[in-house]
């Protein structure tokens, strides 16, 4: 989208403000600037509370916010290849990973669209003495204004899990998107504005953490905090919350088992892209492989041979795999990590770094303690770690600080069950890897990964309050 055509980036009460400083959002592979948007000061963050106070107190009726719902998922298509070259540019992901995206946004606002009709509360039964006369009954009401800090990694589809409920669910909602990719945050808010969304019920603020944070987060009249990113920064927000709910999704180092009847060749293919898409910058990216012993040899191989095949390039390029991660710093530090550990590997493949780039890295059998392998390392590594048996594998998935998802690879029903009941973690993928989602489901870790769930229906629920009523007949 030309530079004329782009909304500024701070949108209040409504309209596009031009703001007094610039934010440059730099093309992730050429490292060029390509756009700019308004950057919001603290003023301007009280500024977007405010109006979402005003807005909150008379939220449009169900019906409405459907059809608003329902009318950016098809301005979002509608758009299509302006939206993707915009995502493309802004985070270095391939042109397959923006289309996907795209589509999923659009189909997060309409399952948004359909919870906004269906919230009900229930009818309560009365036997205490005295109440027989009595009717009691809930009903759902939205908490208010939501604050909703996104990261980039994902800003079409995050922002749209964030905002589609809590608008859905009644609620006036403050969008911070990440500030070096905020171009599909703004995509998305243009098309709230297009679509009639009344004023003040969404509001736009771009800008980093550091200089928003404070102003973000501990205002009082904020009662829901919804946050993708780093467990450090969940920690400061949970804090600094107050009484206010949060909803965070945190850090990982997810894992998948393999056990020993588990079909090789399947798991190669399933982690050649699962552990790789997005350069790997997916919070439920296959990061380890606990690999029972007898088939670690056999899978090492099905998977060399499959991540050779990767191309780490121009995402912009039909013939690459992957593109660049989100800035030379965080190449550096996962090139820094893979040759920490290649010592110790029985097999290293990858690993190299060309500015943002790094090639697919592949490591057997690393040293217990690598950083690899401990901490998340969100770049295209993955480990393949061997186990004694899945009761081990489950012990090390245990002890570890994170719990978002996991996946366990077995023919054997008993032996899937049992790991999906000592799991601690989120969600138990059998079959499949630990980064398979889909938007209806509940989504969310535990431990440090977090509490709280993404997907439109549990979303709004935690969205709303129950409030009850009791006649006295």
């Amino acid at each position: 989208m030309a530079a004329a055509e782009r909304p500024s980036g701070l949108y209040l009460d409504g309209a596009w403000r031009s703001g007094n400083r610039r934010l440059a959002v730099l093309d992730k592979y050429s490292l060029e600037p390509v756009a700019e948007v308004a950057e919001a000061t603290p003023a301007d963050v009280l500024a977007a509370v405010d109006g979402a106070c005003r807005a909150a107190a008379e939220p449009p009726p169900p019906g409405e916010r459907a059809r608003v719902l329902r009318a950016v998922a098809d301005a979002l298509e509608a758009e299509g290849e302006r939206v993707v070259a915009d995502y493309v540019a802004e985070t270095g992901f391939t042109l397959a990973d923006a289309r996907g995206e795209l589509a999923r946004a659009a189909r997060i606002y309409r399952l948004s669209a359909e919870e906004a009709v269906r919230i009900a509360g229930e009818q309560v039964p009365i036997s205490a003495p005295g109440g027989e006369r009595r009717l009691a009954f809930t009903f759902r009401v939205p908490v208010g204004v939501v604050v909703a800090i996104t990261p980039f990694n994902a800003p079409l589809s995050t922002v749209a899990h964030k905002i589609g409920p809590a608008l859905a669910a009644g609620n006036a909602v403050v969008l911070k998107p990440a500030e070096k990719t905020p171009l599909s945050a703004v995509h998305a808010v243009r098309a709230f504005h297009e679509a009639g969304l009344p004023a003040g019920l969404l509001q736009l603020v771009c800008g980093t953490g550091e200089d928003l944070g404070e102003a973000l987060v501990g205002d009082p009249r904020v009662r829901f905090y919804t946050f993708t990113g780093s467990t450090a920064v969940g920690r400061r927000i949970s804090a600094r919350a107050g009484l206010a709910r949060t909803q965070l999704e945190l850090g990982s180092n997810s894992a998948s088992i393999v056990a020993a009847d588990a079909d090789v060749e399947r798991v190669a293919a399933l982690v050649a892209r699962a552990g790789y898409r997005k350069a790997g910058q997916v919070c439920t990216s296959v990061q380890r492989l606990l690999v029972d012993r007898s088939r670690l040899g056999d899978l090492a191989e099905a998977t060399r041979e499959r991540v050779q095949t990767l191309v780490a390039g121009d995402p912009r390029d039909p013939a690459s795999s992957l593109g660049p991660l989100i800035d030379p710093a965080e190449a550096e530090r996962a090139a820094a990590w893979v040759a920490q550990a290649r010592p110790s590997a029985r097999l290293a493949l990858g690993g190299e770094r060309d500015k943002a780039l790094l090639t697919p890295a592949l490591l057997v059998d690393p040293d217990p303690g690598s950083r690899v392998l401990d901490e998340e390392i969100f770049a295209p590594v993955v480990s393949l770690v061997p186990v004694d048996d899945v009761d081990h594998a489950i012990r090390l998935v245990n002890e570890g600080p994170y719990g978002l998802q996991a996946g366990i690879f077995t023919h054997d029903l008993d032996l899937a069950f049992r790991a999906a009941r000592r799991l601690r973690v989120g969600g138990v993928m059998i079959n499949d890897t630990s980064s398979y989602h889909a938007d209806e489901m509940p989504y969310g870790g535990v431990k440090e990964s977090g509490h709280g769930q993404e997907g439109p229906k549990y979303a709004v629920h935690d969205m709303t309050d129950p409030r009850l009523v009791v006649l006295n007949l």
